[in-house]
């Protein structure tokens, strides 16, 4: 099965429904030629409606065709949000079938590259089928942030770390590790305006949730939302389709106020 590269016509519409425009889904069913892209364009936005049912028959309709996708984040994601849905509205039994016979597909996969069962899709398949049973998902280890036990101050931080003067993202990066949460975000609030790397942002929301201040949480994870690093994988990313896989973001993603204001921080590009 080939990666298919969709046409500008199509990228056109996908962007368009990434700004917020539900009247152009209509316009994904002239692209008879990209069947298995409309669908996941229409099942990411089921996901982010709360429309759980249409959203996993629409994922599970395309699971034999991931390998359209080039990058591995997009099947990925999608089978994380799948497993999630499926916690949500009681379809675990026709997700577990379905994560069954992606790993079935792909036991044998790449076997010269890989061996047997351990193509990468394969191990994943496996993890989501121990999520939609345990609920414990390949990063729940974010839920378990616990600062450090003797936090170094930061100006012995920056000291230690010869971080020039007026290097803060580099400084918060130490603080976050050798620092106490309090300096973390306190410095993440100084540096939120600028470019910082999923990763960076996903340090601030681990440690305000652990201070137990969720709207501020929330207010990260807008901004990854507009910050829009999760687009990059392929055109039929319409929404931040990676924040299933994150067990920190899923009491966002349930609260109906939380996720309409995760979805509009979506439709604005901040990096434009």
């Amino acid at each position: 099965m080939d990666v298919i590269k969709v046409s500008k016509k199509f990228s056109e519409v996908c962007d368009e429904i990434r700004d917020g425009s539900y009247e152009s889904i209509e316009k994904l069913d002239s692209f008879s030629e990209y069947p298995h892209q409309a669908a996941a364009v229409k099942a990411a936005v089921a996901y982010f409606d709360k429309d759980y049912e249409t959203a996993i028959d629409l994922t599970c309709d395309i699971m034999p065709y991931w390998d359209e996708w080039y990058y591995s984040n997009v099947p990925d994601e999608f089978m994380a949000a799948m497993v999630f849905a499926a916690r949500e509205c009681g379809k675990e039994e026709q997700v577990r079938q379905a994560l069954i016979e992606e790993r079935d597909r792909t036991f044998a996969k790449n076997v010269e590259k890989y061996g047997e069962g351990k193509h990468p899709r394969h191990k994943y398949c496996n993890r989501m089928l121990e999520y939609l049973d345990t609920g414990i998902m390949p990063l729940s280890n974010e839920l378990d942030y616990k600062a450090p036990a003797a936090p170094k101050a930061v100006d012995v931080i920056a000291k230690e770390r010869k971080i020039k003067a007026g290097d803060k993202n580099k400084l918060y990066t130490r603080v976050c590790v050798e620092g106490s949460p309090e300096d973390a975000v306190k410095l993440y609030e100084e540096i939120k305006d600028g470019r910082l790397s999923e990763y960076d942002r996903e340090n601030a929301i681990i440690r305000y949730l652990f201070l137990n201040e969720d709207v501020k949480a929330l207010q990260v994870i807008e901004r990854m939302a507009s910050d829009r690093l999760w687009l990059v994988a392929a055109p039929t990313q319409v929404r931040p389709m990676v924040f299933f896989e994150h067990p920190m973001m899923h009491p966002f993603l349930r609260d109906d106020q939380s996720l309409e204001r995760i979805k509009k921080a979506s439709f604005t590009n901040t990096w434009k």
